[in-house]
């Protein structure tokens, strides 16, 4: 049993710790409470292994169970700790039931040593101990090596997108510093003619590490060009219209590349590992004389780390040189991203995991220092009904043009 016990509690540590580098990038304090935890589990192997008594056991129950509380507690509508529910992913789960095995082995064990002559086992544990003392540091070079493997090596396996590398596959990439050249983004507003209607600039956010770049010129971008396979989803209708900031007027910019792509109803991304080779939910458009473009696509469905939300790049070539980049992101209502998981295909990956409240990357600055905080707010499109799903309408301006 002392035995199985650190087997379960060194697994749920490692996935806490495989989990901990994704959610960092996203939400800080949790990304930090999963990698103390995931290296307090692991650390319990030697507690029980060297039968450190009970109040170690009692400590190793309790503190598990916190964390067990914890995840059943935000899965809850309207929880105390996030104000509403959460889904979970396989890892998510797996991480359960290895906590679970633990709390009750070292449960039985509890047991098993009050009604045993707990002095007569005491003194042969420490005669134990005495002629074994070399192996404790075998057993600390055994959790240090665990502590490593799961927080550097395991989040390589980590199915896309909640963890491991950037894509692999076509001209993928991922941005960490600078998002795009200087002067693209602007905090002026221009005003539309003959509307009248003013605009404000639009802030950038990062990229992220599932961008591809090369994808089909395609206003449809549901289907994978591969395997002809057409994802399913409420369909959702994006108009996006870019505009260059001159001397207060809002004029369009004509043959820009408007690249676009998201997640699928389950979280997953084309053209990443896991998807490589695909290209589902990504393609790219060309501005026409009013600056727009269109895409047909369903609505995105959530991944562990984030709100949902749809990703998007404006560039403009001369040539083959890129003259111009604009990079962020989209966000949908909650209370439409509550509704919409409550239908098939969305409602089989389960409730929405995160509010966009809750989003670091929405609550955070925008990449170009344009907007202190609460970017997200300023990158919603209009989202209205239409027919068996929704119709959205976005106005990027920047400042592109000499």
């Amino acid at each position: 049993m002392y035995y199985a016990a650190a087997a379960a509690t060194a697994i749920a540590g490692m996935l806490h710790l495989m989990l901990a580098p994704n959610i960092l990038g996203f939400n800080v304090n949790q990304g930090i409470l999963f990698i103390l935890g995931g290296i307090a589990q692991v650390f319990w192997i030697i507690p029980m292994i060297r039968r450190w008594g009970k109040v170690w056991y009692g400590i190793g129950i309790a503190g598990t169970a916190v964390f067990m509380a914890l995840f059943f507690i935000t899965r809850v509508p309207g929880n105390p700790i996030t104000g509403r529910g959460g889904g979970a992913n396989p890892t998510s789960i797996l991480v359960e039931v290895f906590e679970g095995l633990f709390i009750g082995l070292a449960v039985a064990i509890l047991i098993y040593e009050t009604r045993k002559n707990v002095r007569e086992e005491q003194r042969a544990a420490s005669d134990t101990a005495r002629k074994s003392s070399n192996h404790i540091p075998i057993l600390a070079g055994v959790v240090i090596a665990l502590i490593v493997f799961g927080l550097f090596a395991l989040p390589m396996a980590m199915p896309s997108p909640t963890g491991g590398p950037p894509p692999a596959g076509g001209q993928a990439r991922q941005q960490t510093g600078q998002q795009s050249p200087v002067g693209t983004s602007t905090n002026q507003t221009c005003t539309l003619t003959p509307s009248l209607i003013e605009i404000e600039g639009t802030p950038q956010q990062t990229e992220g590490p599932y961008f591809v770049d090369g994808m089909p010129n395609r206003s449809d971008i549901l289907a994978d060009t591969s395997t002809r396979t057409v994802q399913e989803g409420i369909p959702l209708n994006l108009t996006i219209n870019v505009y260059d900031v001159d001397d207060g007027d809002c004029v369009p910019i004509s043959n820009a590349q408007v690249d676009l792509w998201h997640a699928n109803s389950q979280g997953v991304y084309s053209g990443v590992e896991g998807s490589t080779g695909t290209n589902f939910l990504r393609g790219y458009q060309l501005t026409d004389s009013n600056g727009t473009v269109q895409f047909s696509t369903v609505y995105p469905g959530w991944y562990e780390g984030r709100a949902i939300h749809i990703h998007v790049k404006v560039r403009t070539f001369e040539g083959s040189k890129e003259t111009f980049e604009w990079t962020s992101q989209f966000y949908l209502p909650n209370s439409i991203n509550d509704q919409v998981h409550t239908h098939p295909p969305y409602s089989d990956h389960g409730p929405v995991g995160m509010a966009n409240e809750q989003d670091g990357i929405y609550n955070g600055p925008s990449t170009d220092g344009q907007v202190q905080s609460n970017t997200g707010t300023h990158l919603m499109p209009a989202l209205t009904e239409a027919g068996k799903g929704y119709a959205g309408t976005f106005n990027i301006v920047v400042d592109a043009l000499p």
